[in-house]
């Protein structure tokens, strides 16, 4: 069996190296077909020799890898993640999409919420996730008394990911240090003293070793990897959707009493690490249930089980 995955270039990638390593009986090609023109090209030839075609990324608008699909009768599984069901909830609305998107692939989603906003453009997707953890982590306290508090904002759009919220954080709390991946922040410079914008981290470890909590406050949100990574640390997590094992926070004003609250913890002796959390990325995002499952489906969509 050959899979050909495409879609947003890091998490396919990820998702093709992952299967390629899980399963050594078939084939899974991954193509950037976003940005490489070489890949675009490729994909030319691969589409029609493939059994299955997996794409981070869903849309009901115009898409030549998923035309060429239909076209040459290729079962396509849409994974949607986030931004896309917003762009696409706006094209529903506008009456500017494809009805064959909807109804001739098969769609899958990593969480509920964004399966409930899907049902509201027609489409009635699986909860199925592809992010998978080969081990567990060892839980390690954080050294001293300041909260370190750790977010990810990606550099582009980064009001629409939180930046601004968290600058108005470290305002009112001026004795918690913020830390900020992705993103170097030089559109909101100054910067507050206690916040440090750190810019793409190729090895997130060590940043993790010297965070207590783990905040994501995105305007809308698939279920984030972020989240994932630090609940499988063992990281106390807040987070603007309600998920397994974090701290829920709906507003601004509740995310600065959740942050005070850690904080009153820590200097009362509490560790602060998230047991529950680790164990239960442990149990239900391993290999065996995510790729595992996820293979399963894409074995009983083409037929071979």
């Amino acid at each position: 069996m050959r899979v050909l995955i495409v879609g947003l270039p890091l998490f396919a990638e990820r998702l093709a190296s992952a299967l390629t390593e899980y399963d050594h009986e078939n084939t899974y090609v991954h193509l950037d077909t976003y940005y490489r023109k070489a890949d675009q090209l490729k994909a030319l030839w691969h589409i029609p020799r493939a059994d299955c075609i997996v794409s981070i990324n869903g849309s009901i608008v115009g898409s030549k890898v998923f035309d060429l699909a239909f076209k040459n009768k290729v079962p396509l599984i849409m994974n949607w993640v986030g931004t896309d069901v917003i762009k696409s909830t706006k094209a529903f609305k506008e009456g500017k999409f494809q009805q064959r998107y909807i109804d001739e692939a098969t769609h899958f989603c990593e969480v509920g919420w964004i399966q409930d906003e899907l049902k509201e453009i027609g489409i009635d997707a699986e909860v199925v996730n592809f992010a998978a953890f080969k081990k567990s982590f060892e839980l390690k306290k954080v050294g001293g008394e300041q909260l370190t508090v750790l977010s990810y904002i990606p550099s582009k759009r980064s009001d629409f990911y939180g930046m601004r919220t968290l600058i108005r954080m470290a305002e009112k709390l001026p004795s918690v240090l913020f830390l900020i991946a992705g993103t170097k922040g030089e559109e909101y410079a100054p910067l507050p003293s206690n916040m440090t914008a750190l810019g793409w981290v190729k090895n997130m470890d060590d940043i993790y070793d010297e965070t207590h909590v783990c905040v994501r406050f995105t305007d809308h949100d698939g279920l984030s990897n972020f989240i994932l990574e630090s609940l499988a640390r063992g990281k106390q997590v807040i987070y603007r959707n309600p998920f397994d094992n974090c701290e829920y926070c709906p507003d601004e004003d509740k995310l600065v009493a959740q942050i005070e609250d850690f904080e009153n913890k820590l200097k009362n002796g509490d560790d602060l690490l998230n047991p529950e959390g680790a164990q239960f990325i442990s149990d239900e995002f391993n290999e065996e249930v995510i790729l595992g499952g996820f293979l399963e489906r894409i074995k009983r969509l083409v037929g071979n089980e």
